[in-house]
């Protein structure tokens, strides 16, 4: 507005000018608090509309359904007269492509959008907005991966001593006994090994044993679970491809480790990309087997495959949308472990000096170090390059292959390796093919060598093999059983080549009879031959017999053996077997064994013509970790020992199978732990006596290779009693008032029905204080402590405070 000429207002005018200023002044600060308050990150006002300064509007905040998806916040828009606008950074927020949103003007309305349908709703301050997935950049969901797929391991301190033993004795007085001891002490830096053969042997005539002692390997061993490496110092094995040859020795390995991280697939995993118009429920199915059931947004979305099977396969996809229509999708899909997954490389480095005489003596090394390593790539999910390179003694061989994908049509390999050693050279190549496919399964590999190719395993060994050749082919028709077709041939150096092939049929008929047939021919050698007829019956409760008829370069054997497998640990295991090769001899044997949770024994008799022997063994391990020893069956892998608080026989599962029940100590070794891997470790508290207390009752174990972990399970004996309370008239003290006991605030509780309240942390003397249920009132009582108890004590009288000193105690009553 114009200014007025200036003159002199009166004091009355002049005062209610500056009470209008000052009021607008006010409102002023009001609409612009409100304002700030609105446009704060929380945006917890949502629909408070603010003027812009700008363009005239309103500012709004509104929720946005885009497709069908609500967005996770409130949005930014400008209301000009119902016509709604949104800045560009906003725009781009909710999920419009930023190549869309150049071609529209600034400040258009929402409703001129090209393509664009919308819902305004200002009195909900909500907004639906449709669009084209084209005009849009969603992010991908993807459904079918482990979530937490990775995990974390430990160890405790502890020492594992496995043993086997194992000893025989003929009728000719001579016998013999053998023994192969692990020792490992671990903790949360390393496993440390040392194994040993052990060997004594009496022979008729002689005087006294033979003795022998062979150390075997020692290896410490550290792993890098973050990283996915493995450090080995000591006794190894070098990594190798299927065209190269491992070598025993001692030194050291780094090495890309895989299995540290088991919830990790390393081969390419079949996905389906595809898009939901709506928010949708998906359900997967592999060969006609739900794999994955769960909820998708609209938009884009990978539901990776995590395969049941083993080669070629069928996936269906069914998507259901809000609105109830469904779209079915079938794909096919191979799967294959020999492919590694894009981008993924799996390498092993090796450097020491190699093992002789492995077995026979404790410190034969060679005198000139190897170096050896091996690269796997992924190239792509059909593409893995691999490559190995050795060298030793001026010996050095590398070479690469690949591994590729035909799509559903199997797996392909091949390989080219070069040596150069003492002026002499030579080639190695190798050719394969796989391909399973439903009830056919068939592959073809060659490998083969030409000129003077040697490997380090050469210097200390046999030489590679000059020429291996192998084909298969097998296929389930159901009805008319299995059948199999197979041919091996092998030229070795100083040997005749030999090639052989094979055909085979099986079929599992009723009542858990099985019947199969077959035959092997050498092809160079017609009489070479052998057919072979075998039936085997599966009865109830673990026992089976089987009998076959054998013959071989025209001698018959007859065979015929009765089993029973033990059905639960603790139970005996037993054999017959009785065998007749026509007049070359008959033979029999009776064996009877039994694992039990210290160890397993097995005892036996031999007898073959004249000849007679009795055997027997044990294995096991014995553990001293946890503040106990402990005996049990041979562990290889994770175990844990199981502490509950000193209390004895409580009842301890693995996978909900039961283990055991903790010793006197309350302490238990569960030996069958899967390293880097969720075990599920529980107790059953159902028997616990009543005065007991558990602050858990089920442990994720995460134990490293060969190493074991503490777990405990946090049992206390705690002093409680149910209190019975009563008003001086006879009647229930209120539900819901307030109980402090022994004037400590965070005792007491809440009494229940029945004027019934229960109390922990009791005293031999003890006063309870109630509020909350008229005026305040209180009581005294004594308590005793009884070993599995818990007491209910009362009814007790909540008299007036202050109590009088002279008012009595109640004693406890105690019931199971």
């Amino acid at each position: 507005m114009g200014r007025g000429p200036l003159h002199k207002s009166p004091p009355s005018v002049r005062r209610r000018s500056i009470a209008a200023v000052a009021l607008f002044a006010l409102f002023g600060m009001i609409t612009l608090s409100m304002r700030v308050s609105a446009q704060s990150p929380s945006k917890a006002s949502s629909a408070a509309a603010d003027p812009n300064p700008h363009g005239g509007g309103t500012t709004v905040f509104l929720l946005v359904t885009l497709n069908g998806n609500t967005a996770s916040d409130l949005a930014e828009f400008t209301d000009r007269d119902g016509q709604l606008t949104i800045s560009r950074e906003h725009a781009r927020q909710l999920g419009f492509r930023a190549s869309y949103l150049s071609r529209v003007p600034p400040d258009t309305p929402l409703s001129a959008y090209p393509r664009l349908k919308i819902k305004y709703n200002a009195s909900l301050q909500s907004l639906s907005i449709t669009a084209p997935f084209s005009i849009l950049a969603l992010a991908t969901t993807k459904l079918g991966e482990k979530i937490d797929s990775h995990t974390v391991a430990r160890a405790s301190p502890g020492v594992l001593l496995n043993y086997d033993l194992y000893s025989t004795y003929g009728n000719s007085r001579a016998s013999s006994t053998s023994g192969f001891t692990q020792l490992r002490a671990f903790n949360d830096f390393g496993v440390f090994s040392d194994s040993y053969l052990l060997q004594a042997q009496h022979i008729p005539g002689e005087p006294g044993w033979r003795h022998s002692a062979v150390r075997t390997d020692t290896t410490f061993e550290h792993s890098l679970q973050d990283k996915g490496i493995t450090v080995r110092f000591g006794d190894t094995l070098t990594d190798a491809l299927s065209w190269t040859r491992q070598t025993r020795i001692g030194g050291l390995q780094i090495a890309r480790d895989f299995t540290l991280q088991p919830y990790q697939s390393t081969a390419p995993l079949p996905a389906y990309f595809g898009t939901a118009a709506l928010p949708s429920s998906v359900q997967l199915y592999v060969n006609g087997i739900q794999q994955y059931s769960g909820k998708v947004p609209a938009g884009p979305l990978q539901l990776n495959i995590m395969p049941t099977v083993t080669g070629a396969g069928q996936a269906q996809v069914v998507m259901t949308d809000a609105l109830g229509r469904q779209t079915t999708v079938n794909f096919p899909f191979y799967s294959t472990t020999n492919l590694l997954r894009k981008g993924l490389t799996d390498w092993s480095f090796e450097t020491g000096y190699v093992r002789k005489d492995y077995g026979l003596r404790s410190f034969a090394y060679s005198a000139e170090p190897m170096v050896s390593g091996t690269i796997r790539h992924g190239i792509t999910n059909s593409i893995t390059l691999e490559g190995h390179a050795e060298t030793s003694r001026g010996l050095t061989m590398g070479g690469l292959g690949t591994q590729l994908a035909l799509g559903t049509w199997g797996t392909a390999s091949a390989s080219l390796a070069q040596s150069h050693y003492a002026g002499l050279s030579g080639s190695q190549y190798a050719i394969g093919y796989q391909l399973q496919r439903g009830p056919l399964g068939l592959g073809a590999n060659t490998q083969r060598t030409r000129g003077d190719f040697r490997d380090v395993a050469t210097l200390y060994g046999s030489i590679p093999v000059a020429r291996s050749d192998s084909a298969y082919i097998g296929l389930d028709t159901g009805v008319m059983g299995s059948f199999g077709l197979n041919y091996v041939g092998l030229n070795e150096a100083g040997a005749p080549p030999s090639r052989y092939a094979g055909i085979s049929w099986s079929k599992s008929l009723a009542h858990g009879i099985t019947v199969s047939l077959g035959a092997n021919q050498n092809l160079a050698n017609r009489s070479d031959r052998t057919v072979s007829l075998g039936l085997t019956f599966n009865f109830d409760r673990g026992l089976s017999a089987y009998s076959s008829a054998v013959r071989a370069n025209g001698v018959d054997t007859a065979t015929v053996s009765l089993t029973k497998s033990a059905q639960n640990q603790g139970d005996w295991s037993w054999n017959l077997q009785a065998q007749d090769a026509g007049a070359q001899s008959r033979s029999a044997s009776v064996q009877v064994s039994r694992q039990t949770q210290y160890a397993d024994v097995n005892l036996g008799v031999t007898r073959n013509g004249a000849n007679q022997t009795t055997y027997g063994g044990v294995s096991g391990s014995l553990v001293a970790m946890g503040g106990g020893i402990f005996a049990s069956r041979r562990i290889d892998d994770g175990f844990a020992v199981v502490s509950t608080d000193d209390i004895p026989d409580v009842p301890v599962k693995d996978e909900n199978r039961l283990v055991g029940n903790t010793n006197g100590r309350g302490l238990l070794l569960v030996p069958t732990l899967r390293s880097y891997q969720d075990n599920k470790v529980s107790i059953d508290p159902t028997n616990l006596p009543a005065d007991m207390r558990i602050k858990g009752v089920n442990e994720n174990v995460v134990p490293r290779r060969g190493s074991g972990v503490n777990v405990t399970f946090s049992i206390e004996r705690i002093h409680a009693a149910s209190i019975i309370l009563r008003e001086p008239d006879g009647t229930d003290v209120p539900l819901g008032a307030r109980a402090t006991l022994n004037g400590d605030p965070a005792l007491g509780g809440y009494v229940g029905y029945d004027g019934e309240l229960y109390v922990e942390v009791l005293k031999k003397e003890n006063q309870l204080v109630v509020r909350g249920a008229g005026p305040d009132c209180g009581a005294r009582f004594a308590y005793e402590a009884k070993a599995g108890t818990l007491p209910r004590i009362g009814p007790l009288v909540c008299r007036p405070l202050p109590l009088p000193a002279h008012a009595g105690t109640t004693q406890a009553k105690s019931v199971r």
